[in-house]
């Protein structure tokens, strides 16, 4: 769930858009404030056009969401309800000519973070129509799996030592 106190710009709706349909779904909640204490909406009319626009203009693919406006204490709140989506991963296009032009976001405990080159690998291979996704075991991760068996966690530091593997290619299990 994230709290908006009102509409900040598209392309960060749309980035918080993005990071729940990218994950489990989640809801956005427009005119509660961080601390929860209900502000309200000074014009639903104008906060759902604006929802509109980052969904269409901001997210490729566009992104698919609810709404509902809700009574709180006399003040209007605007819930948007994000399901996770059947078609990840969903970019956020922000317009504007930099490397950093389209991004993947996901949602991470209570942020949306940058998604990693594995994860939209992973949110691509996980789509309601992908392929099985073929996974090869080599020995250092039999190894690993082993060493597992018997501990409940394992350092890079002990991972290299075990297998006189690089450290960036421990980091990676």
């Amino acid at each position: 769930m994230e709290f908006k106190r009102k509409f900040t710009s598209p392309e960060k709706i749309a980035k918080e858009m993005i990071a729940f349909a990218n994950s489990k779904g989640g809801k956005i909640l427009f005119g509660i404030d961080d601390d929860k204490s209900i502000v309200g909406v000074e014009s639903e009319k104008g906060e759902l056009e604006l929802i509109s626009a980052a969904a269409k203009f901001y997210c490729e693919p566009e992104l698919e969401y609810e709404w509902e406006v809700l009574l709180l204490k006399g003040k209007d709140i605007v819930v948007v309800h994000i399901d996770e989506s059947k078609v990840k991963p969903h970019k956020l296009v922000t317009h504007e000519e930099s490397d950093e032009s389209s991004r993947v976001y996901v949602r991470h405990k209570d942020q949306s973070i940058v998604a990693s080159k594995e994860t939209v690998k992973i949110l691509k291979d996980t789509n309601f129509n992908a392929h099985p996704l073929k996974v090869s075991i080599g020995d250092i991760e039999k190894s690993l799996f082993e060493y597992l068996k018997s501990n409940d966690r394992i350092t890079v530091k002990v991972q290299e030592t075990r297998k006189h593997i690089r450290e960036a290619q421990a980091e990676l299990w």
